[in-house]
């Protein structure tokens, strides 16, 4: 045994299961922490607010897989990290949202303790899987080991774990924690196995949609793929699970007509590793009439819509290779589902400019968007904010299995990509990773520019500055011409902002300027900032 602080406990656990990085902020009430991380391996990156530290951490885990840590304060610590967490909720990412708490003596009333939260447990657990209390020391690396597991387990997603400030300072004998063990997923029932892969070998016209819950099976889910002769669409979380120039590749076009009309006439629609949320569908709901077998380590899923045929509780990869071994060749041709998926991707792409009421601003953002492409590689990521080219990037931004495209569409939270791109870049220092965000989004989390330099953190930032809130300013346009409120902005000098965090900046106009200008930014090798004046200088 070794005698040490509950809090030395906490990050001695943390180490022992795996993480290597937390993120947060020191607060008098975490303190206890902070000491235990000076002799810890652990590397603490130390943001400028809660909700970066949390959406940092959520960055972290789509990059890696593994659970992002944050480092928090009880009462607004906690608080303002609520938005992140429920981010994370939506978009099934694992977090471990460790904060401190209240002294024991303090906890449940109204007492006017620093800091204090009537029920933070029960606000946690609005935001989370679960929100996990220490009562005991002893119970410091059960509850974190448990944490870990739950935020690993079935569908992934935040956890938070709190411990009273008494026990964090405490000091006695503890035990080494033991290494976390992961049990395997469960197979499927061997009836639904044999009733899916009957309907797959019958069926004559079979589609699939993956999501992200479909990454561990991206390898096989070509194979797959291929064998049926099925056009695959992804969600936003799938996208890229196929290379774009894949003929069976549909892409991220769920919310577009023809293809939505596509998936709804197949014989049997397999569905892999997605809730098919209204968000991904653009709020229109998808009403196969042919079978579904859908494949998902949340059963809840399975009495969602649309209605599931043949549930397969299990792991997707695990069930991928098991059909790959129980499927022979079909008798179709994959060159004519080709020729189909072609077809109905120049259908869909004629209808964008109608479903994304961009009006005059859509040849714009088209040729933002490939400067863009054309520049940077392959294996890079786009971290993209909720702003109007994320919108036409959705389907228009093509992508190949080596890239990834990462997008807050579960909660869609403004302000989102430059902190998680930043957690991102604590966990893979090779990868070009470039932040898109607009003006007014950029401006709910900008004071984590000071990460890029501090913390040695170098990526590319490109802003689509439109003066203010230009999705809403459409929205409102369209519901009464000519008059908007709240949507027009006095933006900073953001070149001048930037250089201010010791960020390199410079304004461009044009998608012919925006292409040597993020060539260089990449090729600079540090973090820099590139203000894209939409419809050239105001």
């Amino acid at each position: 045994m070794n005698v040490r602080t509950g809090a030395a406990q906490a990050v001695k656990t943390l180490e022992t299961l795996g993480a290597d990085v937390v993120f947060g902020i020191p607060g008098i009430h975490n303190l206890d922490l902070y000491d235990a991380l000076l002799d810890s391996p652990l590397r603490h990156i130390a943001t400028r607010h809660e909700q970066g530290a949390a959406f940092a951490a959520d960055g972290y885990a789509r990059m890696t897989g593994r659970p992002g840590v944050a480092l928090l304060i009880t009462g607004p610590g906690l608080t303002n990290a609520f938005t992140a967490m429920a981010q994370a909720y939506h978009d099934s990412v694992p977090l471990l949202v460790l904060s401190s708490d209240v002294p024991r003596t303090y906890g449940g009333g109204r007492t006017g303790f620093l800091h204090e939260l009537r029920d933070s447990q029960g606000m946690a657990r609005l935001v989370c899987k679960e929100s996990l209390s220490v009562k005991d020391l002893s119970d410091i690396a059960p509850a974190l080991t448990r944490a870990w597991r739950i935020c690993r387990q079935g569908r992934p997603g935040p956890v938070h774990v709190e411990i009273p400030l008494d026990l964090l300072s405490q000091r006695a004998p503890f035990d080494d924690p033991e290494p976390l063990f992961l049990p395997s997923h469960p197979l499927p029932t061997e009836k639904a196995f044999s009733d899916a892969v009957d309907l797959l070998k019958e069926a004559s016209h079979v589609a699939i949609i993956a999501g992200g819950g479909a990454r561990r099976a991206e390898g096989g889910l070509q194979r797959l793929a291929e064998r049926l002769a099925a056009p695959v669409a992804t969600t936003c979380a799938g996208k890229g699970l196929l290379d774009d120039g894949h003929p069976l590749n549909l892409g991220t076009t769920l919310h577009l007509a023809p293809v939505r009309a596509f998936l709804e006439s197949a014989d049997v629609l397999v569905v892999i590793g997605s809730e098919l949320s209204p968000t991904d569908l653009w709020e229109a709901p998808l009403r196969p009439r042919g079978k579904v077998i859908r494949v998902d380590l949340d059963p809840a899923l399975f009495t969602a819509s649309p209605r599931t045929d043949v549930p397969l509780a299990s792991d997707s990869k695990a069930v991928v290779e098991a059909l790959l071994g129980a499927l022979g060749e079909k008798d179709v041709s994959l060159e004519e589902r080709g020729k189909t998926v072609q077809r109905l991707l120049v259908e869909a792409r004629a209808s964008l400019p109608a479903v994304t009421g961009f009006g005059p601003l859509f040849d714009e953002v088209g040729d933002f968007l490939a400067s863009f492409r054309r520049v940077l590689p392959e294996e890079g990521v786009l971290f993209a904010d909720m702003t109007t080219p994320a919108y036409l990037a959705l389907s228009e931004f093509p992508l190949n299995r080596r890239g990834r495209f990462l997008h807050p569409v579960g909660f869609g939270t403004l302000g989102w990509a430059l902190p998680a791109a930043l957690g991102a870049r604590a966990a893979d220092r090779k990868r070009p990773i470039v932040v898109l965000a607009g003006d007014g989004g950029f401006q709910f989390s900008l004071q984590e520019l000071a990460l890029a330099v501090e913390a040695d953190l170098p990526l590319v930032i490109v802003l689509w500055n439109d003066g203010g809130f230009g999705e809403i300013r459409r929205n409102e346009e369209a519901r009464h011409e000519g008059r908007t409120v709240a949507v027009d902005h006095q933006v900073p000098d953001f070149v001048a902002l930037a250089k201010a965090y010791g960020v390199k900046a410079w304004s461009v106009a044009g998608s012919s300027e925006l292409e040597s200008s993020l060539a260089t930014a990449l090729a600079d090798g540090g973090p820099v900032l590139i203000d894209y004046r939409v419809g050239g200088d105001r």
